[in-house]
């Protein structure tokens, strides 16, 4: 029976083709914490089980995510609390490939989606870079422009290095050399590596020149004046081994209210609303921020198509800097697929605008793309300063642990996270004809309290809304929901064949077509047949996973999109 010593237990590891599960509860895998299935590693005596790929996970890789370093696996999350996955955004305890220099972390799933190094022919397109990346090749900067991407595993490199020769012969050495993208493999990550032709140093973790034979290795520029010709590619019997463009506006300019004009992110042209003179635009709503009109604000000329703007909204700069991330941030009229995306500074649901870095896939919605980077609030005496920081930090709140915080530089431990520092003071509920005021501290003495909404207890170091009057409390996004959805409008998307359009749950009991089970939170309805189907849940996870759209893609791009809809999608879990 094969055995391994795992580094993440200190007990021997038994391999297993199949786990058998004793109790009724379901048993995950100690690294990826994802249901196991398949074959494992266990050791009983301790009741650690690991999938047997997980355990055969690579000590050190490389990713194309973040190619400047090598990350390393380790057994459990570097910080005091879980991590947070610099790919998916998902909460992990367990294993992770972590760089120590930049705090960067992938969760082994992630990391194991895209493998550039597995040994596939990269089949490179010009596209237009975003954003500076580092070339997964020569690791020297590819700048914005025109570059290369491999659409098989997502790596970026110059176009010149696009146009390296796959095998060359040099003079004074009888064997061809062989391109790779993958000197690591060849010899190791640690090994000195010294250029056969100029006699310098090599990074094996990027791109160079070897001899299969003799392991002779040379930087990618330096053979050129040796080149004695260019073969064609070696083969392995051989070796034994779209942006969519707008008219934009300056916004610096001011916009001249006379007279209609064009928005980049909508089709028509829009007018200027300067007084509300009846109430046909009270209960609208702004499609960039998702928040109720109030004038000075823009509308679509064309009758019945409900498009809406806020004037500062319509003024936001195209392209902004955050300190959330280390790219600029580009605004865009919808996000990827249905327009539904998560943000990732508060946790909000939003179809509105959107503020995206496109390769990190990260989001933030208005909002939080226009915080200020100081703020006073009112729970604390000192104040706050909005960052990122390097370690995941617990929000004094919700509890919730977050990155992307506002921090007190006096009081170390005072943390609030952006949806939290932005609850408003007084709120309003169904349930209560009372305003309900946000509270910060419980007295100690003071009785636990239970949800007046979801009749959970309540943690008493967590704040929460109460009302003086009924002497009733409830968690706070019990009373704000963390969503800002504008609903109508229609997509369409796999599993119907009609287009569906976003609407709220309704108190009849509407049966979802794809699963049977009553819609509940985010629906989809067809106008057309009255079929319904969720928009949240297992159920639209499992049918998108479904959709050719998905099924088309395969490695990191599949992993990319899918990714994206997960975010989006409530109330779904992987595990």
């Amino acid at each position: 029976m094969e055995k391994m010593q795992h580094f993440s237990h200190k007990h021997p590891l038994q391999l297993k083709q199949e786990y058998k599960n004793n109790s009724n509860m379901q048993v995950f895998c100690s690294g990826c914490e994802n249901p196991i299935s398949g074959a494992v590693f266990v050791c009983d005596g301790c009741n650690y089980v690991l999938h047997k790929t997980c355990a055969e996970s690579a000590g050190h890789v490389r990713h194309p995510l973040h190619p400047e370093h090598l990350l390393t696996l380790l057994a459990t999350s570097p910080y005091e609390g879980p991590y947070i996955c610099d790919s998916c955004r998902g909460v992990f305890s367990n294993f992770v490939y972590h760089c120590n220099l930049c705090g960067y972390d992938l969760d082994v799933s992630c990391a194991s989606q895209c493998k550039p190094d597995d040994g596939h022919t990269h089949d490179f397109v010009s596209i237009t870079n975003p954003q500076p990346v580092v070339c997964y090749a020569c690791g020297m900067q590819v700048n914005e422009g025109l570059a290369s991407l491999c659409i098989i595993c997502q790596i970026w490199i110059h176009s010149s290095c696009a146009e390296l020769p796959l095998s060359i012969r040099i003079k004074d050495h009888n064997h061809p050399l062989k391109l790779t993208y993958s000197l690591h493999q060849v010899y190791g990550f640690w090994d000195n590596i010294a250029c056969g032709v100029c006699d310098e140093a090599m990074n094996p973790t990027f791109a160079g020149y070897f001899c299969s034979t003799c392991k002779f290795p040379a930087h990618l520029k330096c053979p050129k004046q040796f080149v004695r010709e260019e073969l064609e590619a070696v083969t392995e019997d051989e070796d034994h081994e779209d942006e969519e463009s707008y008219d934009s506006y300056d916004t610096e300019e001011t916009l001249d209210i006379h007279f209609t004009f064009n928005f980049f992110g909508h089709e028509h042209p829009l007018k200027l609303v300067e007084k509300e003179s009846d109430l046909q635009y009270f209960d609208k709503l702004c499609d960039a921020c998702i928040l109720p009109m109030e004038p000075p604000f823009l509308c679509c000329e064309k009758e019945n198509c409900g498009f809406f703007l806020h004037r500062s909204c319509a003024e936001l700069p195209r392209m902004k800097q955050h300190p959330f991330h280390a790219h600029p941030l580009t605004l865009e009229c919808k996000a990827p697929y249905d327009g539904i995306y998560r943000c990732d500074g508060c946790r909000t649901l939003s179809n509105g605008f959107v503020y995206r870095c496109d390769v990190c896939q990260f989001d933030l919605d208005l909002c939080c793309g226009s915080l200020q980077e100081r703020i006073e609030h009112e729970s604390h005496m000192h104040p706050l300063f909005l960052r990122k920081t390097r370690v995941a930090k617990q929000c004094k709140c919700c509890h919730l642990w977050t990155k992307l915080v506002f921090e007190c530089d006096v009081c170390e431990d005072f943390v609030i996270d952006c949806g939290c520092a932005d609850l408003p003071s007084r709120a309003w509920h169904m349930y209560d004809k009372h305003p309900l005021s946000l509270n910060y501290f419980v007295k100690e003495d003071v009785r636990e309290y239970e949800c007046g909404i979801c009749n959970e207890k309540m943690s008493p170091k967590q704040w929460f809304y109460y009302c003086d009057d009924c002497d009733s409390a409830a968690h706070p996004y019990c009373v704000v929901k963390p969503r800002h959805v504008k609903f109508g409008g229609s997509f369409q998307y796999d599993v119907h064949f009609h287009p569906l359009a976003l609407v709220e749950e309704t108190e009849q009991n509407t049966e979802c077509e794809a699963c049977g089970e009553r819609c509940k939170g985010l629906t989809l309805e067809c106008d057309q047949c009255k079929h319904y189907f969720h928009r949240e849940g297992q159920c639209f996870w499992k049918e998108f996973k479904k959709s050719a759209k998905y099924l088309g893609l395969s490695g990191m791009m599949r992993h990319r999109y899918a990714a994206n809809v997960l975010a989006s999608t409530p109330n779904v879990t992987t595990k």
